[in-house]
């Protein structure tokens, strides 16, 4: 293995140590949210059959937990300005730019799996893959005005890119799933 790949893997593995310490966060929205849901199935009198949509529920309210902590409450406000047009300007600037291109796919990964696992309504590709880029506009817009993050079209391809990935993990888990 080459320097280089030695180096990207470094940083990822690194910078997704760093996201562990918002786990805690992430797993007290994902019980509060459970724990809630299962409350309100009891309250209206609904059984199993809609219990693995209120544990998706839950895990994705920990995952946007944990979303909101990575892309805005981990950086000090007025820490970072600027807005950077170039399509995948940051890839192959580096690894420590291609270990951000590789972990702003992978932090949207969960969002295309877990979106379609919560929302029958948005269980259509085109519909999962809007709402990946328009939840990714959105945090690239408030990281601009809180100047938390730089707002980068590299950011919202990436994401989007990781949308679609977890949507077709969906996908097949799903068809797996039916198959058994």
């Amino acid at each position: 293995m080459g320097q280089y790949t030695v180096n990207l893997i470094h940083y990822v593995i690194q910078d997704i140590a760093d996201v562990g310490k918002y786990f805690f966060a992430g797993l007290t929205a994902f019980l509060t949210v459970g724990i809630l849901a299962v409350i309100t199935a009891k309250v209206r009198g609904q059984v199993g059959s809609r219990r693995s949509s209120f544990f998706a529920a839950a895990v994705f309210a920990g995952y946007l937990c944990m979303l909101l902590f990575i892309t805005f409450l981990s950086r000090e406000p007025g820490s970072r300005d600027g807005i950077d047009w170039t399509p995948f300007g940051t890839l192959g600037s580096g690894p420590r730019g291609d270990a951000f291109v590789l972990e702003n796919v992978l932090l949207f990964l969960p969002f295309g799996v877990l979106l379609p696992s919560v929302s029958i309504k948005m269980r259509r590709f085109w519909n999962v893959l809007g709402m990946g880029c328009a939840a990714s506009l959105l945090i690239e817009v408030c990281q601009y005005f809180t100047k938390r993050g730089y707002a980068q079209l590299d950011d919202v391809l990436t994401n989007v890119l990781g949308t679609a990935l977890g949507y077709i993990f969906y996908i097949i888990f799903r068809r797996w799933i039916k198959k058994w």
